[in-house]
């Protein structure tokens, strides 16, 4: 009996598949039963935790879950059927009396998974939040930092992979990753107050000039300066061009004032740099103007020019400093914020010495009525300037350093003349060679902010 129950196509008695039972039924017969209850298990609900709380629930065929029947059909029909007889005797035996459950495999398509988790991505996840210091009536204010959350797209995956191999699928953990802000409350929890200051002043009125002034001043605002870590001025401002909002203003180019984009950010420079001689920042690299410039003391400028001349200054205390701008009525300030040490206190002195004279240059000008007089530039005497700083502790000088030593030449007198068109004619030689239509301007690489 047993060895022609064995040559039939039935399933023994007692084995389920998934909780279905399918002793006795032909292949065919159990095919149909499974797929019958097949759409109510596609809507079976999955639950989705995050950190162990529910999240999201989705039925089975939204996760691109498949029940895998042909398998669990293969399965059941092997059952008793084994190579050896006293397997197969036991087998039927112990599924007549205690049945014989077979699990179901599932197949899986990610990519409809991936869909689920990119729509829950949208709600859960959320960008770090730095911290921000806040200085305001002489008061420091900590806007507290907050963890980002960003849900971890390929753990998640493996994980489901693993859990629906094993058939534990019902309940499906979303992995969550915490991601930290650049700048942490913790972070910032040692500034106290102000150690470096300074002020420079501008006319208000020159309008492209202020805007790249105020435009400069907004991305050196709330810079966090590690201990140890080195800024860059040209890294934190970026290109002087008009897709980075800079406008056309006067520049100074080997010496003589003209017009180029970016004009007015070497007073953010020259002001930044003043503020972190106070605060006792080092001084990685720096560069001057070639001729004073009327909104700093000669020695205390600092020049810059994207690709070229750079302000690089270093946090040399164990402790952070931050960086906070101000920008109004013509005024533009730089406040070093850090922790204060209320005995110490940096001081700059500078020893200046003046050389040369002021020669007068003129230049024929047709634009002007004939003989008219018009002074464009003053000039100015040459000075050689030393700066100093130093540490003073308890009213006791107890550290100085030379800063720099700078060589400022003279410049000439530059007055334009007016003349007629012929006399301009007159003054040009007949051999002499003009500049090409698309020709780089003498020095162009050389372009500062002033």
């Amino acid at each position: 009996m047993f060895r022609a129950w064995q040559h039939s196509d039935r399933i023994a008695a007692g084995v389920t598949v998934a909780g279905i039972a399918l002793g006795g039924l032909t292949p065919a017969e159990a095919q149909r039963r499974l797929r019958a209850h097949g759409a109510t298990l596609m809507q079976r609900p999955v639950r989705l935790l995050a950190d162990g709380t529910l999240v999201l629930t989705v039925s089975v065929d939204q996760l691109g879950l498949v029940p895998d029947w042909e398998t669990a059909l293969a399965e059941a029909r092997a059952m008793g059927r084994r190579a050896s007889l006293l397997v197969s005797l036991r087998e039927v035996w112990q599924a007549q009396r205690s049945g014989y459950a077979i699990a179901l495999r599932w197949r899986w398509d990610p990519a409809r998974a991936q869909r689920v988790l990119h729509r829950l991505a949208q709600r859960l996840e959320r960008p770090p939040q730095r911290a921000w210091v806040l200085w305001e009536r002489g008061v420091i204010r900590v806007v507290p930092s907050r963890d980002g959350v960003r849900l971890a797209m390929a753990a998640t995956l493996r994980e489901w992979q693993r859990r629906i191999d094993s058939g534990n699928w019902q309940v499906l953990p979303v992995v969550l990753e915490r991601e930290r802000p650049a700048v942490t409350t913790e972070a910032v929890a040692l500034i106290d107050g102000v150690v470096g200051e300074a002020t420079t002043f501008f006319k208000a009125s020159d309008r492209d000039r202020t805007h790249n002034i105020r435009l400069a001043a907004q991305r050196l605002d709330h810079v966090f300066i590690p201990p140890g870590e080195t800024i860059s001025f040209n890294d934190l401002v970026g290109p002087r061009t008009p897709r980075k909002g800079f406008r056309v203003a006067r520049v100074l180019v080997q010496g003589q004032f003209t017009q180029d984009f970016g004009g007015g950010v070497c007073q953010v420079s020259g002001t930044l740099y003043n503020a972190a001689l106070r605060a006792g920042m080092a001084v990685v690299r720096r560069y001057h103007h070639s001729r004073p410039i009327g909104y700093l003391p000669p020695g205390l400028d600092a020049t810059v020019n994207f690709g070229t001349l750079d302000l690089r200054l270093r946090n040399p205390f164990p402790t952070p400093l931050y960086l906070r701008t101000f920008v109004r009525r013509g005024q533009l300030t730089v406040t070093v914020l850090g922790k204060r040490q209320p005995k110490v206190q940096y001081r700059i002195v500078r020893e200046t010495r003046r050389f040369g004279s002021i020669s007068t240059k003129t230049l024929p000008d047709p634009s002007l009525p004939p003989g008219q007089r018009k002074v464009v530039d003053k000039g100015s005497l040459g000075y050689r300037v030393v700066v100093w700083r130093l540490r003073v502790e308890n009213g006791q000088v107890t550290w100085r350093e030379r800063i720099s030593v700078d060589t400022y030449l003279p410049q000439p007198r530059i007055v334009r003349v007016g003349v007629t068109q012929r006399e301009e004619v007159d003054r040009l030689a007949p051999d002499a060679a003009l500049p090409a239509k698309n020709s780089v301007p003498d020095g162009q690489s050389n372009f500062s902010n002033p």
